[in-house]
């Protein structure tokens, strides 16, 4: 295998560096603190990581990330800019998937040599596009050509997803130390193909220890948002749901961020206290929720253990968590105030820094004993905190599959608003004293109650929860929203609030979290930045149109029409053009107008063989054939045929129950959007009124008839409806209606007779040039990382005209390979082209091609056949992580050489103007020199002249 370095230094940022700045981050320990709080009725554990890393140049903590993405056919669906408050909601033809490839784009741009990407898609089945692999300059064009390449296909097999990621750390196991492992699933439906039998959190559960955390995204409605959520607790990761394209790219940047500010992985936190403490969780249910167990042994008292899993923790951003005295735990503590030994709770906080060393640190704390005091808004706020999620907890119990079930019917709308008046006057930190001074608690409110209320709103003797703004009483107050997207949200806001993660911009709560860790801060700008700096992506679908086969099932129907015109449609949905554009832009009389499945009604009487009143499909007419018109038969002009690939096309009309090649009940035309029809007695573009959309790949027909001056005889019948042809004088008439005017679009037509019969036509010019372009890419990928092409030598131009110029030849001579020290058998080998005809007959090319060979095997990179048996040329295995090129050509270029003799002078060097112009001058010397001889001869006959007077 070959390779070519850029330069002689790249690549020692893998080496050393990053070790000692593992050994650096491991010398990081977190503080434990206990805080029994004053009420004596609960604990407060506080577990704060460092602010930052001790390497402050640190841009962000490499991450080895599985992009497990969704591309079941939903994914196809149009994915519209949210409406906001008196704007129409804008469409520009992006589907869910495209949104998803930019947001996967922008992870990649901004990950480095030291992170690793693999890529994994789901449908029916799994594919792994890519392995782990270091994100070098190489490795990432390639990532983004296949991230390019998902298309939507089929089911929605979600276990063969994760699984197949998962797997990918297992592959990858020996170089993924120092890194951040994370799955990234992303899914905008439930699963519904090879479900595992028995469920998915048990199966995950015999996986025993995960190797990264599973981190879920559902996008859209249709979501089993119970299932995401138990995946990603059950791996210590988080559920986030984007309802809709405004959603995508915060989602993602939060999470990578959070990825990308991590201290330490597979946190765990073990309690050892007293048993008659009793202490209890308060943030609900959980599927992560271990229960209490009691130590044996001879100690003087019986002791429990608590153990709760942390997942990973971020840099800056501590942990909080509340436990409360269970039953008689508040009692007891009193009884026991006198007794020895004292009630110590000991707290053992184990984590790793993403290497199988596990590292902890120890506190013990004397419940009993004295302790500095917390501030009362910040004991309030994680108190109250507790008390959200778990009531949010307790509207999706889990189910015995350990799923959540967010399909649990809601309690009725009185019980559920007096449940919302209960908690907002039980939660400690809707106190209007913290309320005013403390932001934590400020942001819960704003989560359950909303901005625009008052303070002291919920503290009054009749509260109404239906007048709250909050997104939580929003979501649980009005049926409709909650059925729409309150069932998934609320989930993913508890998740957030439990792991103490900020996933959006928009949520208050979540949103104060992470603003004390400079290096999430750092990492979720320069995301948001390369977001919004990147391209916008290719629209894949016609604003509005829903279904992401549409172009393939139209295509086919087309080309296989049954008889009777009926088109066999299969799987493409209803929608109609969702972007309403003024029609003035549209109105483009020289546009193509109809597939080429369309049938057009001939005029009566008999034509080329044709009976009366039979029907031609547009793409057999004619010149000459007479077709029928509002204002009677019509002859054709010209037929025009224009290639398309993937081009949006409306069905208008017809019942969709078959056809009749009399003009009976029909399935309808498939027209261009902007091509006006005449239906419900009036023109009308088929854009409004639509019965569906889809993409189109074939030939599309525009029909010229011969000239009149009425612009109703500019109509053909085409699939018994009426559509205007090319020439046909429709214009803009206001009001959206339009108006019969002036037929002189087209004033003039000399088209050739005949001209299909002595040319040949490439009309998929577009379509072949991107065939071409895949191909390409296709050859990168088969032979990466080898480069596409070989290194050649550089000779001079033929002819003495371009003599002076240089290009590159067909191969090197032997003499220049002898001289270059490399074997004639072994250059082709090793990406070099040979040429034995060709001569040196210059000393100089000689010496600059032997010096070229030169360059190139100092930066060849060859790699030995087998790893534990290098051979005689192969290059150590300390040189062999270098970035490489793709193309011999981009690196090893042709300079053009500057001939000999001649020197670059500048514009004021150069000599100033002759007088009067050079062609004046010219011809004056010119002249000057052709008659020279006579001007002699007449003056030397002056001269004699003037003599013979004296």
């Amino acid at each position: 295998m070959v390779l070519l370095k850029f330069s002689s230094d790249v690549g020692s940022d893998d080496g050393g560096d990053v070790s000692s700045k593992k050994q650096n981050k491991a010398l990081l320990t977190p503080l434990i603190q206990l805080h029994p709080l004053p009420s004596e009725d609960g604990l407060l554990i506080k577990i704060q990581p460092p602010k930052e890393p001790k390497d402050h140049q640190l841009g962000h903590v490499p991450c080895d990330i599985v992009l497990c993405i969704d591309v079941s056919g939903s994914m196809g669906a149009s994915a519209p800019v949210p409406e906001l408050a008196g704007e129409a909601q804008e469409d520009f033809g992006l589907s869910v998937l495209d949104l998803v490839k930019h947001a996967a784009r922008t992870i990649v741009e901004t990950l480095d040599s030291r992170d690793r990407l693999g890529i994994v898609t789901f449908a029916s089945g799994s594919k792994v596009l890519q392995p782990l692999i270091p994100m070098t300059t190489f490795n990432k064009a390639m990532t983004l050509m296949r991230i390019d390449e998902m298309r939507p296909l089929t089911a929605t097999n979600l276990w063969h997803g994760i699984r197949d990621g998962l797997g990918l750390f297992g592959e990858a196991e020996a170089g993924s130390d120092g890194r951040v492992p994370a799955l990234l699933v992303l899914t905008d439906g439930a699963p519904n193909f090879c479900c595992p039998h028995q469920g998915y959190i048990p199966m995950l559960r015999t996986m025993e220890s995960l190797p990264a955390t599973i981190h879920t995204f559902g996008f859209g409605y249709s979501l089993r948002s119970g299932l995401l959520k138990s995946i990603a607790a059950v791996s210590g990761g988080n559920y986030s749901f984007i309802p809709d394209a405004g959603m995508i790219g915060t989602a993602f940047i939060h999470a990578v961020a959070n990825l990308q500010s991590t201290f330490a992985n597979k946190a765990t936190l073990r309690l050892t206290y007293p048993s008659f403490l009793d202490l209890e969780e308060t943030t609900g249910d959980s599927v992560e929720k271990q229960a209490p167990v009691k130590l044996g042994g001879d100690v003087p008292q019986t002791l429990s253990q608590l153990t709760i899993l942390l997942g990973n923790l971020q840099y800056g951003q501590s942990r909080d968590i509340y436990l409360r005295y269970g039953g008689t735990g508040k009692a007891s503590l009193k009884l026991e105030a006198g007794a020895r030994p004292e009630p110590i709770v000991t707290a053992i906080l184990e984590y790793q820094h993403f290497t199988p060393t596990i590292h902890s640190a120890v506190t013990h704390q004397n419940i009993l004993g004295s302790h500095p005091p917390l501030d009362p808004a910040e004991i309030a706020y994680h108190v109250s905190r507790s008390a959200l999620i778990s009531f949010l907890s307790s509207l999706f119990p889990l189910k015995p599959n350990g799923e959540h079930d967010t399909f649990h019917p809601l309690p009725p709308d009185l019980l559920i608003r007096v449940q919302l008046k209960s908690l907002a006057r039980s939660l400690p930190a809707f106190n209007a004293k913290f309320l005013s001074c403390h932001e934590g608690c400020r942001s819960l409110f704003y989560d359950l109650c909303g901005s625009t209320i008052p303070f002291t709103a919920v503290t009054t003797a009749t509260p109404n929860p239906e007048e709250w703004t909050g997104q939580i009483a929003l979501g649980l107050t009005n049926g409709t929203y909650y059925t729409r997207w309150g069932r998934h949200y609320l989930p993913s806001l508890a998740g957030a609030h439990a792991r103490q993660v900020c996933n959006s911009f928009k949520d208050a709560g979540p949103r104060i979290y992470g603003a004390d860790s400079p290096l999430f801060i750092a990492c979720r700008d320069r995301l948001d930045r390369a977001f919004d700096a990147l391209p916008a992506p290719t629209p894949s679908l016609l604003p509005g149109a829903q279904g992401a086969h549409d172009d393939f099932v139209l295509r086919d129907a087309c080309r296989h029409r049954r008889p009777g015109g009926v088109i066999g449609l299969v799987g493409i949905g209803h929608s109609s053009i969702g972007r309403q554009l003024s029609m003035k832009y549209y109105n483009d009389p020289n546009g193509a107008c109809f597939a080429g499945c369309a049938m057009v009604a001939l005029a009566g009487g008999i034509m080329n063989g044709k009976e009366k009143g039979s029907l031609v499909r547009v793409g057999r007419l004619r010149r000459g054939m007479s077709v029928l018109t509002p204002r009677g038969p019509r002859r054709v002009v010209t037929v025009l045929r224009t290639a398309v690939r993937r081009a949006g096309i409306c069905l208008v009309g017809g019942s969709g129950a078959g056809s009749s090649a009399k003009g009976g009940v029909n399935a309808g035309l498939w027209v261009t959007p902007w091509h006006p029809v005449f239906i419900d007695g009036a023109w009308r573009f088929p854009a409004d009124v639509a019965k569906r959309s889809a993409r189109y790949t074939g030939s599309v027909y525009s029909v010229l008839l011969e000239r009149d001056d009425d612009a109703e005889a500019h109509a053909i019948l085409v699939d018994g409806m009426w559509a205007v042809t090319l020439g046909h004088g429709l214009v803009d008439g206001g009001e959206g209606e339009d108006a019969i005017k002036h037929n002189q679009q087209i004033p003039n037509n000399h088209f050739r007779k005949d001209w299909q019969r002595r040319v040949r036509c490439h009309f998929d010019q577009p379509g072949k040039k991107v065939t071409r372009r895949l191909a390409r890419r296709a050859k990168a990928a088969a032979v990466a990382p080898r480069p596409v092409d070989k290194l050649r030598p550089i000779v001079r131009c033929p002819t003495i005209k371009y003599n002076r110029r240089t290009r590159l030849g067909r191969g090197f001579s032997l003499a220049e390979l002898k001289a270059a020290g490399i074997p004639k058998l072994l250059a082709p080998t090793i990406g070099i082209a040979v040429d034995p005809r060709r001569q040196n007959l210059s000393e100089e090319s000689l010496a600059i091609n032997v010096q070229r060979l030169k360059e190139y095997k100092a930066r060849l990179i060859v790699f030995p056949r087998k790893s534990n048996k290098p051979k005689k040329g192969d290059t150590p295995k300390d040189q062999q992580t270098a970035e490489t090129t793709q193309s011999i050509r981009a690196t090893f270029g042709v300079e053009q050489p500057v001939a000999p003799g001649f020197s670059e002078i500048s514009k004021s060097d150069m000599p100033k103007g002759v007088e009067g112009g050079a062609y004046k001058a010219l011809r004056k010397a010119r002249s000057d020199a052709r008659l020279v001889g006579v001007r002699e001869k007449r003056a030397k006959d002056k001269a004699e002249a003037e003599t013979a007077k004296k």
